[in-house]
């Protein structure tokens, strides 16, 4: 999804005015969204008690305005790297350190630290850029999110 902002802000609208699918308010409340305070803002619309009554539609609506004002700035953040991505480029350097040092009728699992100890690097250099980042597991609001009993 590229435009959170607009999904929650349409969500809400389409809810509120009766116009959203069968399951359209379901998914919205039961998949997170990448964005800390977008969030926060589902989690907030999935706790008001259904049908809605006045009060209960009052605060949607507040709660889709809050969404209409945040601003690009508030929502975007560089996307993390994947660890994955470390795996794979360790394990194919970790390949050639292995093929470099191979010797004949030694067996296939001889020196298995070379392919190891790569994609291991390959994890820490990507968890290393994600910290520096302050993005992913790393993110601030996340961080303050997970000291409140967020896991």
């Amino acid at each position: 999804m590229r435009d959170e902002r607009k999904y929650v802000v349409d969500t809400i609208g389409s809810f509120l005015n009766g116009s959203s699918g069968k399951w359209d308010w379901d998914d919205f409340t039961s998949n997170s969204l990448r964005s800390a305070e977008l969030n926060s803002i589902r989690l907030r619309a999935a706790a008001l008690h259904l049908p809605l009554d006045a009060d209960g539609e009052a605060a949607l609506m507040a709660l889709r305005d809050e969404a209409e004002l945040l601003t690009d700035a508030d929502i975007v953040k560089p996307r993390p790297w994947r660890m994955a991505t470390g795996v794979v480029c360790g394990l194919l350097v970790g390949a050639a350190l292995w093929w470099n040092n191979y010797i004949p009728g030694a067996g296939l699992f001889q020196n298995p630290q070379l392919l190891l100890i790569p994609a291991a690097l390959g994890i820490a250099v990507v968890s290393l850029c994600n910290k520096r980042k302050k993005v992913g597991p790393y993110d601030p609001n996340l961080v303050a999110l997970n000291r409140h009993g967020r896991v």
